[in-house]
């Protein structure tokens, strides 16, 4: 009896060593993913085949403490529209930039820079920080060709002296007439957005 115990006891002992095991996985473009959104490399996706064949013209509006929106761009310009339009952000050399991207995946696009506006970091109270986070819009149907479309907003970080920290919450989709309640607290941003003609 005591050694049937005994060989039970080692048999248990033996399979919870090999429970515990770590593997590796080869990399997965979600892992990647990841990884790119951490450096502050941002993509967002939009199905246009609807309007293939059609241009487009970028649109990029900046609102500063609440003030009427002014044209980024300041001239208008358009491409062909493809099967997809994807707009893409990347830090730049410098930390009071960013680079935009409009790329429409069949037809055109260009790459430019946004001027960010610093923000008080209790942190760094001695250093200006750059701190941007992005918000898809809620897309409306029908499409109305002529008309902004609102697709991503791109914002700086706001602080918050109740609580003494720098941050950027609230709803993770925009309404497109900017009455969401982030919208109250974002002291600068960017509305990017597209015409279809």
């Amino acid at each position: 009896m005591k050694k049937t115990i005994i060989i039970a006891l080692l048999a248990l002992i033996a399979l919870a060593g090999q429970a515990q095991e770590i593997r590796t996985y080869e990399p997965t473009l979600d892992d990647y993913l990841q990884l790119l959104n951490a450096k502050g490399y941002i993509v967002y996706s939009f199905d246009m085949k609807d309007f293939k064949g059609k241009q487009y013209e970028p649109v990029i509006m900046e609102y500063v403490k609440g003030e009427e929106a002014k044209d980024y761009i300041g001239f208008s310009f358009s491409f062909p529209l493809g099967e997809k339009l994807v707009i893409g952000f990347a830090p730049s050399s410098n930390d009071s930039t960013y680079v935009y991207s409009f790329q429409s995946v069949g037809g055109g696009g260009f790459n430019a820079t946004l001027n960010l506006q610093p923000v008080f970091a209790p942190e760094m109270p001695t250093k200006q920080a750059y701190r941007y986070e992005s918000r898809p819009f809620e897309l409306i149907s029908p499409v109305e060709t002529g008309k902004l479309i609102p697709l991503v907003l791109f914002g700086s970080y706001w602080y918050e002296q109740e609580t003494g920290v720098s941050r950027f919450c609230g709803e993770k989709i925009i309404k497109p007439d900017l009455s969401s309640d982030i919208i109250k607290s974002i002291p600068h941003f960017y509305v990017l957005g597209i015409k279809i003609y």
